[in-house]
C-alpha cells in the first residue's frame, strides 16, 4: 500500500506494468523526509539552519566551562594532580571557591534570562520588529562566542559575566523568535517539521562534541586551548548557520496591539499574569503540573552545569573524560524516548511522568552516594547512561502528560504563557507545550546552583551541594502525585496525536 503524500510534500512516482502511476516511497525519500521534511519552504529551511547553528553555539559552553574552571583553580592556588586536574580546595578567587564559579554563571544566567524573557516575548508579539530583534540577538550571541575565543588569565572572569548575562539571554531570545516562525497547515506536517528540526539540533550538538573531542585526543590540548578552539569553531559554524536562517525569514507584523500607556515590558508581565490566572481558574490540573515542573525542570536544567563542577572537583576527572560523559548522556537520550513510548501507552501519562521524576531523583541520590572519589570515575559513566535515559524519557513524557491535561480547544489560550508567539498558529501545539515547560524551568533555574554554591562555600563539600537537586526533584515528585489525571491521561491515550513530543529533546534544557 502506497504511503499518502502530505499536502505540503510531493512524492516521486513510478509507472507499473499495467500503466498505473503510483507513489514511490523509497529509502531516499524516507531519509529526506526524516532530515528535511517540507524543506521547500524558506521558513522551514530557516528553522533547520537555526536549530543546527544555535545548538552548536550553546554546546560550546561545555568546553568554555572547563577552561573557566582551570583558570579559577589555577588563580585560587588549588593543588594540581599529575593528570592535570585540580583538587577541590577552600582557597578563594573573586571572593568564592573555584568550584563555585560555574554555579555563579548559572545563577546570573537564570536571573538575567528570567528578567529578559517578558520583554523579548512582548517584542515578538506586540511589535513589527520580530525579524530585526531576532537578527540582533543572533548576531550578539555569535559575537559573544567570538569574544570568548580570547580567554586568558586576565580575561576569564569577564567571559563568565558575558556568558551569564548576554549569551544566556540572547540564546533564549533567538529561540523565542525561531519558534514563533514555526507553523504548518496541519498537525501531521507540524510533527514532521519539528522532528526534522530536532534531528538537526541533536546532530549539531553530537557532531560538535565529536569534532572537538577528536581534536582534543589528537592534539593533547588542555582545557584552555580546547575552550578557545571550541569557541572559534562555534562562532564560525554556528554564526554562518544563524546567518543563513535569518536571510530566509520574512518580516512579520505584530499579532497583538499594545494598549495605550503601556510598554513592551509591562505588556509581557501582564500577559504572564493573565494567562496564569486564567489557567489556574479553568485548568487547575494543568496549573498544578506547571507548578511542579518549575521545580523539576530547574533541577534538570542545572544538571550539566553542576555535573561538570562535581566531576572535575570531586571525582577529579580530566576534561576528556568529562566530554565523553556528556556525549554518553546525549547519545542515550533516544533510549529514554523508547521507555517513554512504552510506559506511557501501558500505564498512562501520569504514572509514566511520576515514575520518571522518581527515577531521576533516585539516580541523583545514588550518584552522590556511590560516586565521590577519583577511584569512582568508571562508575560515573554508568550514571551517564542512566541520566541520558532519564532526560530522554522526561521531556516527551512531561509534554505528553501536560497535553493530556488540557482540552485541545483550550491549548491556544495557554499560548501567552510560553512567551514565544502567542495566538499565531493553533497547530503549533507542540511548540506551546515545549516552551511553556521551558519558561517554567527558567523561573527557578538559578536556585539549585545557588543552593549548590551556598552549601559548597559553607561546608566545602560538593556532595552536599548536589542535595539541592534532590530537594527540588522531591518537591516536584510530591506535587506530581497530587495532580488529578483525566481519562485520556489515565488510559495513556494521546489527544490529537501529540505523543510524538519525543521531539522535545534534552539539548535546550541543558542550555538553560
Amino acid at each position: 500500500m502506497a504511503e499518502e503524500a502530505t499536502p505540503n510534500e510531493e512524492l516521486p512516482v513510478k509507472q507499473q506494468d499495467n500503466g498505473d502511476v503510483v507513489a514511490a516511497v523509497g529509502c531516499c525519500t524516507s531519509t529526506k523526509r526524516f532530515f528535511l521534511y517540507d524543506n521547500h519552504r524558506r521558513d522551514v529551511q530557516a528553522f533547520y539552519f537555526n536549530q543546527f547553528g544555535r545548538s552548536i553555539l550553546f554546546i560550546s559552553f561545555m568546553f568554555l566551562s572547563l577552561g573557566v574552571l582551570e583558570f579559577a583553580n589555577k588563580q585560587a592556588g588549588c593543588p594540581q594532580n599529575e593528570n592535570g586536574t585540580y583538587q577541590n580546595c577552600d582557597k578563594k578567587v573573586y571572593g568564592m571557591q573555584a568550584s563555585s564559579i560555574l554555579s555563579l554563571m548559572a545563577i546570573i544566567g537564570g536571573l538575567s534570562t528570567s528578567v529578559f524573557m517578558p520583554y523579548a516575548g512582548a517584542v515578538v508579539d506586540y511589535s513589527d520588529h520580530r525579524l530585526g530583534f531576532g537578527r540582533f540577538c543572533a548576531a550578539l550571541l555569535t559575537l559573544v562566542n567570538f569574544v570568548q575565543i580570547f580567554i586568558f588569565e586576565n580575561t576569564w572572569y569577564a567571559m563568565v559575566i558575558l556568558q551569564s548575562i548576554i549569551a544566556a539571554a540572547t540564546f533564549m531570545a533567538n529561540s523565542m523568535v525561531m519558534w514563533s516562525y514555526v507553523s504548518a497547515p496541519n498537525d501531521h506536517d507540524l510533527h514532521g517539521i519539528t522532528a526534522s528540526g530536532r534531528v538537526w539540533e541533536t546532530f549539531g550538538m553530537l557532531s560538535f562534541f565529536v569534532v572537538v573531542g577528536g581534536v582534543q585526543i589528537g592534539t593533547g590540548w588542555g582545557s584552555i586551548s580546547l575552550a578557545r578552539f571550541s569557541q572559534a569553531l562555534a562562532t564560525g559554524v554556528g554564526g554562518i548557520n544563524l546567518f543563513l536562517a535569518y536571510t530566509r525569514y520574512s518580516p512579520v507584523k505584530a499579532v497583538k496591539v499594545l494598549e495605550e500607556g503601556s510598554n513592551l515590558y509591562l505588556a509581557g508581565l501582564f500577559e504572564l499574569k493573565n494567562t496564569m490566572t486564567s489557567l489556574n481558574k479553568n485548568e487547575p490540573a494543568a496549573a498544578r503540573f506547571l507548578l511542579g515542573s518549575v521545580f523539576v525542570e530547574a533541577s534538570i536544567s542545572a544538571f550539566t552545569n553542576l555535573a561538570i563542577t562535581y566531576l572535575s572537583g570531586q571525582i577529579e576527572m580530566t576534561s576528556t573524560s568529562i566530554t565523553i560523559f556528556i556525549v554518553v548522556v546525549l547519545a542515550c537520550n533516544p533510549f529514554g524516548v523508547i521507555v517513554h513510548r512504552s510506559l506511557s501507552r501501558k500505564i498512562g501519562h501520569k504514572r509514566s511522568y511520576v515514575s520518571c521524576v522518581g527515577f531521576t531523583t533516585i539516580i541523583t541520590a545514588l550518584l552522590i552516594a556511590c560516586v565521590y572519589t577519583p577511584d569512582d570515575d568508571k562508575i560515573a559513566f554508568i550514571f551517564a547512561i542512566l541520566f541520558g535515559i532519564s532526560f530522554g524519557w522526561y521531556y516527551p513524557c512531561s509534554n505528553g502528560f501536560f497535553v493530556s491535561l488540557v482540552p485541545e480547544e483550550k491549548v491556544t489560550e495557554l499560548w501567552g504563557f510560553n512567551r514565544y508567539s502567542m495566538n499565531y498558529f493553533k497547530q503549533a501545539l507542540l511548540s506551546v507545550i515545549q516552551q511553556s515547560s521551558r519558561f517554567c524551568s527558567v523561573i527557578l533555574s538559578w536556585v539549585p546552583p545557588m543552593i549548590f554554591a551556598a552549601l559548597n562555600e559553607s561546608t566545602g563539600n560538593l556532595r552536599i551541594g548536589l542535595t539541592g537537586m534532590i530537594m527540588f526533584l522531591s518537591i516536584g515528585f510530591v506535587i506530581a502525585l497530587t495532580i488529578p489525571s483525566n481519562n485520556a491521561s489515565a488510559r495513556g491515550n494521546d489527544p490529537a496525536g501529540k505523543d510524538d513530543v519525543e521531539l522535545a529533546h534534552a539539548d535546550d534544557q541543558l542550555a538553560q
